[in-house]
């Protein structure tokens, strides 16, 4: 690995579903001031598949300063994929709540289908027990709620049909570098068997079971900071160096 020169890395997060990360904000805020944040949107209107995905994130990655990845629901094969080929200055990876497989194998044969998903459509009751672990729509964290309304429900529709037919398995045992990889207890969404596959694919990564949703970023924002804060800075001062 060549030598990345000493500087406080910046964590760079990937999005849930709805790829725009505007719900990040308050995990933003409690990261500081240990790390700046930085996050990686996809576009509303586009229906790409996770290589394209791959490609744009990429793009936009860090060329010199030192950075974690941070992969959240919808990404975690993203970060996999990113992770293997890992560009010069990244130091190490966080899977929180996600997958790099289809969580849902039963439902392989409905990807051709999910272009009739009507996600958008579906009423808050339903929707906040299954992402923000709570019977009571009010209760949904800031901003999560409005979190796709921006993007077209093709595009969403389109994401469903690719989280049913991916498989980053190969990708997730070539990493090489720090991981971890939180999951949640209370998740409706990923189910446990996804987190459990992560973990045995890469036995050599830190494992973290957290109490809460699916969201855990949005609902439990300090105490993620506080593990992935940990996490960085182990993973900085085993390369030698020191998080400024």
């Amino acid at each position: 690995m060549q030598q990345i020169a000493a500087s406080r890395p910046l964590l760079v997060l990937l999005p849930g579903l709805d790829g725009i990360g505007k719900s990040f904000r308050q995990f933003s805020l409690a990261m500081q001031p240990a790390t700046d944040t930085s996050i990686v949107t996809y576009p509303v209107d586009q229906a790409l598949d996770y290589g394209e995905l791959e490609t744009l994130a990429r793009g936009l990655l860090p060329k010199e300063r030192p950075f974690f990845l941070l992969a959240e629901s919808f990404s975690g094969p993203i970060a996999a994929r990113i992770a293997a080929d890992p560009p010069r200055a990244l130091i190490g990876t966080v899977f929180c709540a996600t997958f790099v497989k289809n969580p849902y194998p039963m439902l392989a044969w409905a990807a051709p289908f999910a272009g009739l998903f009507p996600f958008k459509s579906l009423p808050r009751w339903v929707r906040a027990p299954l992402m923000w672990g709570s019977s009571t729509p009010s209760h949904a964290p800031p901003r999560a709620e409005r979190a796709t309304t921006a993007v077209d429900a093709a595009v969403l529709r389109h994401r469903i049909a690719t989280v049913l037919a991916v498989d980053e398995t190969a990708a997730l045992a070539k990493i090489m570098l720090p991981t971890l990889i939180i999951g949640a207890r209370s998740d409706r969404v990923i189910p446990r068997a996804a987190t459990i596959h992560m973990t045995r694919t890469l036995p050599q990564a830190r494992h973290v079971e957290l109490d809460g949703p699916h969201l855990l970023l949005q609902t439990r924002p300090a105490i993620c900071a506080t593990i992935i804060t940990e996490f960085m800075t182990e993973s900085v001062l085993g390369m030698g160096a020191q998080i400024a």
